[in-house]
């Protein structure tokens, strides 16, 4: 892509500006000009593409990061592929494919790989042993040392996620070279995690650092810090809020518009495609799916469950093991799903506090308060049980915590005991 071809203002501000420097930074890393030029041409291309470049506040850290995440992305491919040719290689030449079928099938691979991504280890696993190494529920459930009932739950989970996606590319798959590739157990990923942050790890602390949320957060499309909140206008013209330590990933294509919560909480308010084909606008969670109907909506990722609230139009719930108990949830209803149940709706605020930067108390515990306001700072914060079931209500401007928790004592009989800003307790005066 040549500077000519960018017509947008701001990406060409951003282009001009951000270009040879994002060059060097990758060139640095990868040891490789040509590589480190054709990744920072991808990386402004995946910005102008998804129609990011006017909101961005940091333009070096951001760019930095949808670089790091295409570097990913590419390093993972390797990974796949090497893995499936290396199996592929093991065979007797009468059952090697062709060299055009190889191809194919890297594709399929990819395409299922990405299918599987977000779904729970254990239910992946389970998925590859059924599908190509043809074990039954007793013999997966030996392997995994779970019920042979959990089996059957995960292989629901999974068909039905994998399936709705690419389940005709399933068969184009050399079954056993396709389990060693994709198998989150068969497969050693952890120089590949190490590479996909870039920060020089290795071996098992490395792997497990990328799968904790805030390296997750870290590699997502978008992703606020602690205390952060920012939005963005999509290439659909939807607008999408983060709050704090939240992300995302995006996932836009010519048969839908795919978000994936990675962490914390976003507010959407949907826009149209633009393509003359309507493609439905989804939100997945670690429990289930979010379809919206023409809406305004916010979708919150607690542990093990999720928190919808709908402020205009409606949405319809899906917990992923439970597909037959969707409820659809219009303006001024929220719910809590996870992937066995979802609770009945009930009422919700016409607008979340946190999207007009402020945090409300009506009646609340004192305990319950400081575990939230504790969302939007760094450190601990802590409560005593003596002072845990107070109650107060009150508006507060999130701009500035500290003045939040001054304050409290001047409402409440508590006192703020501070070891260092960092650690800090709520107590009974």
């Amino acid at each position: 892509m040549s500077v000519d071809q960018l017509t947008s203002h701001p990406v060409e501000t951003l282009y001009l500006d951000h270009h040879t420097w994002l060059r060097g930074w990758l060139q640095r890393r990868l040891n490789n000009s040509s590589d480190a030029a054709d990744l920072a041409q991808d990386t402004f291309v995946n910005v102008i593409t998804t129609g990011y470049a006017g909101d961005i506040r940091e333009p070096r850290p951001f760019l930095a990061t949808v670089a790091r995440r295409l570097l990913a992305h590419r390093h993972r491919r390797h990974v796949l592929e090497t893995a499936y040719l290396d199996a592929l290689a093991a065979l007797p030449d009468a059952h090697m494919p062709a060299p055009e079928q190889r191809l194919m099938a890297i594709e399929a691979l990819q395409e299922v790989d990405r299918a599987l991504d977000g779904l729970p280890r254990a239910v992946k696993e389970a998925f590859l042993l059924a599908q190509f190494e043809g074990l039954t529920y007793d013999q997966i459930a030996a392997r995994l040392n779970v019920s042979a009932s959990s089996v059957k739950q995960y292989l629901t989970r999974a068909n039905r996620h994998v399936f709705e996606d690419v389940g005709a590319r399933l068969p184009g798959l050399h079954g056993a070279a396709a389990y060693r590739a994709l198998s989150p157990m068969a497969t050693d990923r952890r120089k590949t995690m190490a590479l996909l942050l870039g920060i020089g790890m290795a071996g098992t602390a490395g792997a497990l650092a990328f799968r904790s949320e805030p390296c997750q957060r870290l590699a997502a499309d978008m992703h606020t810090g602690v205390g952060e909140r920012r939005a963005w206008t999509l290439s659909d013209g939807t607008r999408l809020m983060l709050n704090t330590a939240s992300a995302v990933n995006i996932e836009f294509d010519g048969r839908r518009r795919l978000l994936k919560l990675v962490a914390g909480e976003i507010m959407i308010v949907t826009g149209h495609a633009g393509t003359g084909i309507e493609r439905p606008f989804l939100v997945q969670t670690a429990d289930g799916r979010v379809q919206a109907l023409g809406t305004a909506f916010t979708v919150r990722q607690h542990a093990g469950q999720t928190e919808v609230s709908v402020q205009n139009g409606a949405v319809q719930a899906t917990p992923a093991d439970a597909p037959r108990d969707a409820r659809m949830l219009r303006a001024g209803e929220r719910t809590i799903f996870s992937a066995t149940r979802i609770a009945a709706p009930t009422a919700s605020s016409d607008s979340p506090a946190w999207t007009m930067g402020a945090i409300v108390a009506d009646n609340m515990r004192l305990a319950d308060f400081l575990a939230e306001l504790g969302r939007y700072r760094h450190g601990v914060l802590r409560c005593d049980p003596a002072v845990a079931d107070l109650r107060f209500s009150g508006v507060f401007p999130l701009n500035d915590t500290g003045a939040i928790l001054s304050m409290l004592p001047n409402s409440l009989p508590v006192r703020i005991r501070s070891r260092t800003a960092y650690w800090v307790t709520v107590e009974k005066k």
